[in-house]
């Protein structure tokens, strides 16, 4: 064996440049992983939200005429998660039950975003769906009314209205 096909092994050099790429390839992916992580955490916020829209829709079940204006009023009390899943500092539950105007009104803490997202779900029947109470089945609109888009999932970011 000539002494130019011998296995020299890996060059100081070549792993000086591998290294480099290596730290571009991270620091350029970084800021969108941030933003993932963040996206996911409010996204857990918002499905932390199913018992207080439940309570709320039970409260307007049980009277159809009554008015929300605490959580008292719907008979909720936000239990706290585990800490590594506990992305809420609060929610509000207010509505018109006669006129089926239910709302949630959810601040984020804890997510990683500046500033922490506040985000209000309203309940809606979809169209042509005609009832007097509310058997008819319900959907929630997501709107961010602080925060900012890239914080949010897409749901909250198609029914944005600026307030």
């Amino acid at each position: 064996m000539s002494n130019r096909h011998r296995n020299r092994g890996i060059s100081l050099i070549e792993v000086v440049i591998a290294f480099a790429i290596t730290a571009i390839l991270v620091a350029a992916t970084m800021p969108n992983y941030h933003d993932y992580t963040v996206r996911a955490r409010v996204a857990e916020g918002l499905r932390l939200t199913l018992p207080a829209r439940q309570a709320l829709v039970e409260a307007c079940l049980a009277d159809g005429s009554a008015t929300v204006k605490s959580n008292a009023d719907a008979n909720y009390h936000y239990r706290r998660p585990p800490l590594e899943t506990d992305f809420i500092d609060r929610i509000v539950l207010a509505a018109d039950c006669g006129k089926k105007d239910l709302t949630v009104m959810v601040w984020m803490a804890g997510t990683g975003a500046t500033p922490e997202p506040v985000i209000e779900l309203t309940a809606w029947v979809p169209s042509g769906i005609l009832s007097d109470g509310f058997e008819a089945p319900y959907g929630w609109h997501c709107r961010l009314i602080r925060g900012d888009f890239a914080d949010v999932p897409p749901d909250c970011r198609k029914h944005y209205r600026k307030s």
